[in-house]
C-alpha cells in the first residue's frame, strides 16, 4: 500500500498499537519533554543517527525526521517532520510531512550516565497524521519512538516504528532519538 492522498481510519493502527506497545505506560507525574527524531544536534554527533529509517515486511522503507514536545498528565503531543516512502528497490513512492495529533502513552526510562542533565530515554506512542506532498487527505497512524538511555528494557532497540492502515513499518533499521525533560 502506498502512502497516498486518501483518508483512512485510525481504528486499524490503534489495534496494531496494542500489539506493538506492550508495557508502555505514562510517567508517574506531570512532565514535559522535547523529542528529536533523527534530526538536530543528533546529526552533528554522528551523521549515521540521521535520518530514522524503518522497514515493513515487504521491504518498503519510511525515512523520517522530526521534533516536537510531549507532556504527560494530561497527555498531549505537538510536533512535525518529514517522511519519504520508498519501495524495496529504493524508488520513492511518496513523500510529505507528518504532524503529531496526540500522545497515546509515554514511559520515561530516566537519564543515561554521561549525558547532559535532562537527557532521558523513553518509549513514546504518538498519534500522527501524514500529509502527502501530492495533496489530499493523507493518512493517520501511530508513531512509536524508542530511546534506549537510562533503564530501558533489555534488548530495546533505538529507533522508530510506524503503523498505518494496510502497512506496518515495524523493523527499526537506523537512526537515533532523544527525549529532553523540560
Amino acid at each position: 500500500m502506498r502512502i497516498a492522498a486518501r483518508g483512512l481510519s485510525l481504528a486499524a493502527p490503534i489495534a496494531i498499537l496494542f500489539l506493538l506497545a506492550t508495557g508502555a505506560e505514562a510517567a508517574d507525574g506531570a512532565a514535559s519533554y522535547q523529542y528529536l527524531i533523527g534530526t538536530g544536534f543528533l546529526c552533528d554527533i554522528d551523521p549515521s543517527f540521521c535520518p530514522e529509517v524503518t522497514m515493513a515486511a515487504n521491504g518498503d522503507l519510511i525515512v523520517i525526521t522530526g521534533e516536537g514536545t510531549l507532556s504527560v498528565h494530561p497527555n498531549s503531543a505537538t510536533g512535525s517532520g518529514t517522511f519519504t516512502h520508498k519501495d524495496s528497490g529504493g524508488n520513492v513512492l511518496g513523500s510529505g510531512t507528518w504532524t503529531a495529533t496526540q500522545l497515546l502513552s509515554f514511559k520515561d526510562f530516566g537519564a543515561g550516565p554521561g549525558f547532559p542533565e535532562g537527557f532521558t530515554g523513553g518509549h513514546a506512542v504518538i498519534g500522527v497524521h501524514l500529509s502527502p506532498s501530492e495533496g489530499g487527505d493523507g493518512v493517520d497512524g501511530i508513531l512509536i519512538v524508542d530511546c534506549n538511555l537510562g533503564t530501558s528494557p533489555p534488548g530495546l532497540e533505538e529507533g522508530v516504528r510506524l503503523a498505518l492502515t494496510g502497512i506496518n513499518f515495524n523493523e527499526k533499521v537506523s537512526g537515533n532519538n532523544i527525549f529532553i525533560r523540560q
